[in-house]
């Protein structure tokens, strides 16, 4: 939901609040309504209590299926640096090959696989990349102690990382059922219904403490509605650690070319130095 919808809505909920509130006030007298005291409020603060429990326990998980969300694609990107680092393990060609899928990987959950995400879809590019990781380690061969201890961590580094994109899918797709937003929609229209069963004299502060009451409502069910999926709306999990892992991924090849450029030109001085003696 972007902030601009939600504002609209939030604004639309209290107007109608108030409206229906000032309907219930011309159609029943205020002397009835003050006989209704004695039922009113104890049934209010019963039904209050409930929907206030059951609202602020539905916030708090969305918020926190949220956080899981960032930390696990956060875990996801540091396992695919893992990768990237291990590589430089490997002897070539296996080195440049996994360094480049990564970076390759990077690239497309960031381009490509993140704007399908709003549309709860994967790319299968990714997919593909991720399983030609795993083909690429699985199939080498150590040969000596060094390369092993390796070839461990960098399949565990895979390992995890399978892990957590898979978690990232889950959290795409673990949302509130259609049944349980209409719970939530129903129960705040019927606690602020009860405030309409009470006699206050003066209307412009019945005005208020309804539109106030409406307001409560209104912005917990926002903060509901954008914390409930974490790859869409204005409030939702950026794809930063990714272009971090990208942008030391290409400083890192750059850095290795322009080492690996400066040995060939230092070996001459170091081979004429040696005949001299």
């Amino acid at each position: 939901m972007t902030f601009f919808l939600g504002f609209v809505a939030m604004v639309v909920a209290i107007c109608g609040a108030i409206f229906c509130m000032l309907l219930v006030r011309r159609k029943v007298d205020l002397n009835e309504l003050s006989l209704n005291h004695a039922v009113a409020d104890p049934l209010l603060s019963v039904i209050g209590t409930l929907f206030a429990v059951l609202l602020g326990f539905l916030v708090a998980g969305a918020m926190q299926r949220f956080d899981e969300a960032r930390i696990n694609v956060q875990e996801e990107a540091g396992a695919l640096a893992d990768v990237f680092r291990g590589a430089a393990g490997f002897p070539e060609p296996l080195r440049g090959e996994l360094q480049t899928y990564c970076i390759n990987y990077a690239d497309t959950v960031i381009n490509k696989e993140w704007k399908l995400m709003e549309e709860r879809q994967a790319s299968p590019e990714a997919w593909e990349m991720y399983g030609d990781i795993w083909r690429l380690c699985v199939a080498y061969n150590p040969s000596t102690e060094g390369q092993s201890n390796v070839h461990q961590a960098v399949l565990a580094a895979i390992s995890r990382l399978g892990n957590y994109r898979t978690l990232r899918f889950a959290a795409m797709v673990n949302q509130l059922p259609l049944g349980m937003w209409i719970v939530v929609l129903a129960g705040g229209g019927a606690t602020i219904a009860f405030t309409y069963f009470f006699e206050v004299k003066n209307e412009r502060t019945q005005m208020l403490m309804t539109g106030l009451v409406a307001t409560v409502m209104a912005l917990n069910i926002f903060l509901l509605a954008n914390y409930d999926y974490p790859f869409s709306g204005d409030v939702h999990v950026s794809s930063a650690a990714f272009e971090l892992d990208l942008g030391l991924f290409k400083k890192y090849l750059v850095r290795s070319k322009a080492i690996q450029s400066a040995v060939p030109a230092a070996h001459p001085d170091a081979t004429l130095n040696s005949g001299g003696h």
